[in-house]
């Protein structure tokens, strides 16, 4: 017998091909954007079509390609290297059961789907499945747990040993991301100071969604707070930013670009860039992120920091709170 983790992702396409990203899109609008947007099934194909369009048009004018299925499988690699030296697996001295523990990757939204990877373990085996986002929500760790209660309810094999990885504390998130943000700007020989400005962007949300739904807001806005109290010492300036969608509603504010120019209007010329919102990078942390910052004439240094990627304080907080799911009762 083994222990499991599978780190389950959206799954963003890594390049700027038309067919991968109009599967990414139908699957998106179907599995996801349906729970929010009453969408008549029979347009849904030209919204795919017409999303999937857009992004490869758009990558392909800035030259961009996704590196979070890479940084996915090295965030693989870190969490086994985390859990090996817990010293509770095979060969250990009596610290714990003395069962394996193994990493896996699945995509909420591209093969290999959570269902495959599932599918594919040892019946009877425990899985603890770890959805890579920073906030709870219902468009994160509850898609997860409405799957794995889909089939116990099929009665499928191994879905009573199944998990899924609460989302992590925000104190514990704030304190690796304060810490991270010290250090990426020490690499890059900046120091921080009154003429610099912080700029913490996450994805926002409808403020108002058509049905009442825990959309990550509080948890997320949580992250962004413990952030903020360990690094005010350290910058003039600690400003919140979105990165929003424009249709639905009302969103999250401030929005992004709102937040940079306000912050060129108070005098900082200087805006270290954190997308701690993401817990890898991809499409809305780099390249939503590098087009808003050009767009801003007025600042004259900025730092566009990584998100935590595959660093071994997440990787060591994702083994800590996999195998403390497991041993739950």
């Amino acid at each position: 017998m083994t222990r499991h983790v599978v780190l389950l992702t959206y799954g963003e396409p890594p390049a700027a091909a038309f067919r991968e990203q109009l599967s990414y899109s139908w699957r998106i609008l179907w599995g996801l954007t349906r729970r929010v947007a009453p969408i008549p099934p029979v347009v849904i194909p030209l919204i795919a079509v017409s999303r999937a369009r857009m992004r490869v048009a758009l990558w392909r004018k800035h030259e961009y390609a996704s590196p979070i299925e890479a940084i996915t499988h090295a965030q693989a690699r870190a969490l086994e290297r985390a859990l090996d030296a817990r010293g509770d697996g095979a060969g250990s001295n009596g610290n714990g059961n003395g069962l394996p523990w193994r990493v896996h990757v699945a995509y909420e939204f591209r093969r290999p789907l959570l269902a495959d990877v599932l599918a594919a373990l040892p019946p009877g085996d425990p899985v603890a499945i770890a959805p890579m986002y920073v906030a709870e929500s219902e468009f994160t760790h509850e898609i997860a747990r409405g799957q794995i209660e889909a089939r116990r309810a099929r009665g499928e094999p191994g879905a009573d040993t199944a998990c899924v990885v609460p989302g992590l504390d925000a104190e514990m998130l704030g304190e690796l991301s304060a810490a991270h943000v010290l250090t990426e700007m020490a690499l890059r020989r900046a120091t921080p100071g009154p003429d610099w400005a912080l700029l913490l962007a996450a994805h926002g949300t409808l403020l108002a969604p058509p049905r009442p739904m825990n959309t990550g807001l509080d948890a997320t806005t949580a992250v962004a707070d413990a952030i903020a109290r360990r690094l005010a010492p350290h910058f003039g300036r600690i400003e919140r930013g979105w990165l929003n969608h424009t249709v639905g509603g009302e969103w999250t504010k401030p929005a992004a670009d709102v937040a940079v120019r306000d912050l060129v209007a108070a005098g900082y010329r200087r805006l270290v860039y954190f997308p701690y919102g993401f817990l890898a990078d991809n499409a809305e942390s780099q390249l939503e992120g590098r087009m808003l910052l050009a767009a801003e004439p007025g600042l004259v240094e900025v730092l566009h920091l990584p998100c935590l990627n595959d660093s071994t304080g997440l990787a060591s907080a994702l083994g800590h709170a996999a195998a403390r799911a497991l041993s739950a009762p």
